[in-house]
Formats: structure tokens, C-alpha cells, sequence
């Protein structure tokens, strides 16, 4: 996560010349933006109460922040010059959208891996139904002292 704040990033700019003060408030709404999609997801994880979290839940509510944080992220890269941010701040938001994206990246793929296996787990039960007729047989229990 972004340690550099851009909160002070913000008030920096809001003391700077005219020019910056649409940077501040650009800057504030594409923070507030990605503040709600961290606390999507870290109500996700509070939830989860130390257990596993659903990957394909997740994978779902990653995605708000990856847009957020790229957004940001451009925001910041195109108006580097114009709205005087420090070369700081660019680089610890791309740290952290690197592995935001990786994260979310992976409980996607996990997702994406779960879905296949129950999709081959159904028509491999539904191949098996319609083959035998019904469930398969149960082996019977040995019978007499073993």
C-alpha cells in the first residue's frame, strides 16, 4: 500500500499556485476512489475472519482497486511536471499496483482453476450417469472375522 500519503501529497499541492489547486482536487477524488475499493476489500478480508478467503470473490473485488490505482497512476505520470509530484510518490503507487495486480492476478487465476475443475467434476458425473444408469455401485463391506 502507499505509505508516501496522498493525503499530503494533496495539501501539499492545495498550498501551491492556482495551477495546482485542480491537481488537489483531482488528486482527492481519484484517492477517494481508490480508498473505497481498499475498504471493499478489506471488509472482504475482516469477514473472512482469518479463514480462506473465496478467490473468485476477491478476484471480483480487486478489480475496482487495479482501475482505481491505474488511474491514479496515469493521472499522476501525465501531470508530473504540471502539478509538481514528487517522483516519490509515482514510485511507491506503481510498488504497490504491482502487487495489488499480482495479488488479484492470482486469485484470479485460482478462480478461473477452481471453475474448470467443477465444470469437468459435473460432466464427468453427468458422463457417469448417463452411462451406468445411476450412481456407481458400492463396493460391499467384507463380511466375517477379519
Amino acid at each position: 500500500m502507499l505509505k508516501i500519503s496522498l493525503a499530503s501529497v494533496v495539501v501539499l499541492l492545495s498550498a501551491a499556485p492556482v495551477f495546482a489547486q485542480d491537481c488537489a482536487s483531482d488528486l482527492q477524488a481519484l484517492a477517494a476512489r481508490r480508498e473505497a475499493a481498499l475498504r471493499n476489500i478489506n471488509t472482504l478480508v475482516a469477514s473472512s475472519k482469518g479463514k480462506k478467503l473465496d478467490p473468485e470473490t476477491f478476484c471480483v473485488r480487486s478489480r475496482p482497486l487495479n482501475a482505481a490505482e491505474e488511474a491514479m497512476l496515469a493521472y499522476m505520470v501525465k501531470n508530473k511536471d504540471w502539478c509538481q509530484l514528487p517522483d516519490d510518490a509515482i514510485a511507491q503507487l506503481k510498488e504497490s499496483h504491482a502487487k495489488s495486480v499480482a495479488f488479484g492476478g492470482k486469485a484470479c487465476a485460482v478462480a478461473v482453476q477452481i471453475d474448470k475443475m467443477k465444470k469437468q467434476a459435473a460432466k464427468a458425473a453427468q458422463q457417469q450417469s448417463v452411462a451406468g444408469g445411476g450412481p456407481p455401485a458400492q463396493q460391499p463391506l467384507p463380511a466375517g472375522p477379519l
